[in-house]
């Protein structure tokens, strides 16, 4: 609204202002001077509102023009001429308007408003038609030439700012259209990664299952034929209360995670003991991998064990779907007092942003569980690096010895 009425103000300086001298300097009756100002002055004020009401303001304007049109002609002493109020520089605004109306409202309002526009034209003609009824001149042209250079003149201007309006239309139309496009992918960027890391800590949550299910199995197992080898010593009544806590926690994880399963059950997991498998996978797509191994190999737990392998093959997952086929990876295993450190560089692309977000945010979380680290990133000059830290014992869960 600020703008529409700076925009006012502008208008009455150049338009408003050259008017007001001519009704000052004209002798005509005071009335009619008065009538033919009124008219002009709602011209001008109909643009404060126009985007906010445009249709209201379209409309008071097409009144107002058609009381400057029925008014007779304005005289000008200074040179002996008569003119139509109609001609007065501010009609010029009417014309703001219609493109303003032809921009905001929709098309049947539209063309509406084109229809009063145009009916508007041919009154304008009628009271121009014939200069030497109201006091004028058609100068030197001949006054078929008069009326058609007037009837052309005018038709085109209202068509031109109808067109123009349509067109500015069409172009916020497009852009809004644009930016919801824009935000619909974005949610749909976001779900996706929702579902993903969703996925991955059911994954995760099931195959932690698989792993502890392992662990406290075996420990009933032990507990049950530590009682059973000696049901009459001291220590029975222990080994028969490790094996019944054993139980029900076995049977409380299972009702707790078991059901991200779908078959119910358990199975084995892969750990580094399966990387050859792995890197003869990875070979036969055509991807080359050279592995090092530094220091000494320690066992792992479990979780940690898996955990490890799945940072391995996600890494090199991501090498054979965004590096290429050609491309050379390089891994490296350094077994180290804090942990197994876990380097994976190749010499392509890394993923899209969208696909690392995800796919990082899956290791990510795998390996907060065992309490790892992760980073990645481009290196510099070419190429994608991983760099993963595992710890020997899973910080997350209770070592062997508490």
């Amino acid at each position: 609204m600020s703008a529409d009425a700076m925009l006012a103000v502008l208008l009455v300086l150049p338009l408003g202002l050259v008017s007001l001298s001519l009704l000052r300097a004209s002798d005509s009756p005071l009335s009619l001077r008065l009538l033919a100002g009124l008219g002009l002055l709602v011209l001008h004020g109909c643009v404060v509102p126009r985007r906010l009401r445009p249709l209201a303001a379209y409309g008071v304007a097409a009144v107002a023009m058609l009381l400057l049109v029925a008014l007779p002609p304005l005289h000008d002493p200074t040179g002996g001429a008569y003119y139509p109020a109609v001609l007065l520089p501010s009609t010029l605004v009417f014309g703001l308007l219609l493109y303003t109306a032809s921009g905001r409202l929709g098309l049947l309002p539209s063309l509406v408003c084109l229809a009063v526009a145009l009916t508007g034209v041919v009154l304008v003609l009628s009271r121009l038609w014939n200069p030497a009824s109201w006091g004028g001149s058609s100068g030197s042209y001949e006054l078929v030439a008069w009326r058609i250079g007037l009837s052309v003149g005018l038709v085109a201007a209202v068509a031109c700012f109808w067109s123009l309006g349509r067109l500015s239309r069409m172009r916020v139309l497009f852009l809004s259209e644009l930016r919801a496009k824009a935000e619909r992918a974005e949610a749909d960027r976001v779900r996706e990664r929702k579902e993903a890391a969703r996925a991955e800590r059911d994954r995760i949550s099931r195959e932690m299952h698989d792993v502890v299910s392992h662990s406290l199995a075996v420990m009933v197992s032990q507990a049950e034929g530590g009682r059973l080898s000696d049901p009459d010593s001291p220590g029975a009544g222990v080994f028969a209360t490790i094996a019944g806590v054993g139980r029900e926690a076995l049977r409380d994880m299972r009702g707790l995670l078991g059901v991200l399963r779908t078959d119910g059950g358990t199975s084995p997991q892969p750990g580094l003991g399966d990387l050859s498998d792995l890197l003869d996978h990875v070979r036969d797509t055509g991807v080359r991998v050279a592995v090092q191994e530094v220091g000494d190999a320690r066992p792992l737990r479990p979780a940690v064990d898996l955990t490890a392998y799945r940072v391995i093959q996600e890494g090199l997952t991501n090498v054979i779907k965004h590096a290429g086929a050609t491309a050379a990876a390089d891994m490296m295993l350094a077994w180290r007092p804090d942990g197994l450190h876990i380097t994976i560089t190749n010499d392509g692309d890394g993923p899209p942003a969208e696909e690392a977000g995800v796919g990082l945010t899956g290791m990510r979380e795998r390996l907060s569980m065992v309490g790892g680290t992760l980073e990645a990133g481009r290196r510099p000059g070419a190429g994608f690096e991983l760099s993963a830290t595992v710890p020997y014992e899973p910080r997350s869960l209770p070592s062997s010895g508490s």
